[in-house]
């Protein structure tokens, strides 16, 4: 019974495939539509000649460095405004209006100011990052149990220690839970980014190329509907790897959660 549960999935996606590739290859048209093997002989061509593993690397690169910028900032800003109410009543109000604009409205300030090399697109991805985290770490300080903050006060424990033997503990999996939210917005912030400087960094010969640039070059120099297929797989099976990833490590931090 549960060989047929696993084979009935695999066999509607085989004949999927199949279909996929009889519908192209009829219809005449392979230069427009893509089709299964013109997407594996693009992985192929693409892996071989390394633009493949170089452009996502690079999109990675600028991922987890915009992610860690939004974490640095956005943890203590977060703990912060949580922790001290007088401080979370100042600020939310900017927090609010500011993560209420889409981080894909500020790419062309963000060429404008920081150019088209790459640090624009880290600037849009930590922006994307900042807010979950600064979102997810207050509502875990302003959820703790101000008995245990009078308690380890009343030991003589300063301030600092307060935050970091109290409150950054309990506040951990509702940071956590930020992380995760982050790292699937910076995934899909510096796509956007990466496509919308794309075709002038990619003329411009620059080495730091990402996904999104990689498309755009397909797209527009090489015109190769199975290289933007197999750009589209690939930032899918990234993101679903990610956030098993995520999960993952919040489920080693707070075990006491599953």
């Amino acid at each position: 019974m549960n060989a047929r549960r696993a084979l009935l999935p695999l066999g509607f996606f085989t004949v999927a495939i199949l279909a996929w590739q009889a519908a192209v290859l009829h219809s005449g048209q392979r230069a427009l539509y893509p089709y299964p093997t013109g997407v594996f002989e693009a992985a192929t061509r693409t892996i071989e000649d390394g633009s493949l593993f170089a452009a996502t690397s690079q999109s990675l690169l600028r991922v987890l460095i915009g992610f860690a910028l939004g974490a640095a900032f956005g943890i203590p800003l977060g703990v912060l405004m949580g922790f001290v109410r007088p401080v979370g009543r100042a600020v939310s109000p900017i927090v609010d209006s500011l993560r209420s604009i889409a981080p894909i409205a500020w790419i062309p300030m963000a060429l404008l100011w920081l150019g088209i090399r790459g640090n624009a697109a880290l600037f849009i991805v930590a922006y994307a990052a900042f807010f979950p985290f600064v979102v997810n770490a207050a509502q875990g300080a302003r959820l703790i149990d101000r008995n245990l903050v009078n308690a380890a006060r009343a030991l003589g424990a300063g301030r600092a220690l307060v935050v970091r033997s109290v409150v950054l503990p309990n506040a951990l999996p509702a940071i956590l839970t930020g992380a995760r939210i982050s790292m699937a917005f910076a995934w899909g912030s510096i796509i956007a980014a990466e496509l919308a400087m794309g075709i002038k960094v990619t003329s411009g010969g620059s080495g730091a190329v990402g996904l999104g640039q990689l498309m755009v070059s397909t797209l527009y120099v090489r015109r190769d509907v199975n290289g933007l297929v197999l750009y589209m797989i690939v930032i899918g099976v990234i993101s679903f790897l990610i956030d098993l990833a995520m999960r993952r490590l919040q489920r080693s931090l707070t075990p006491w959660r599953t």
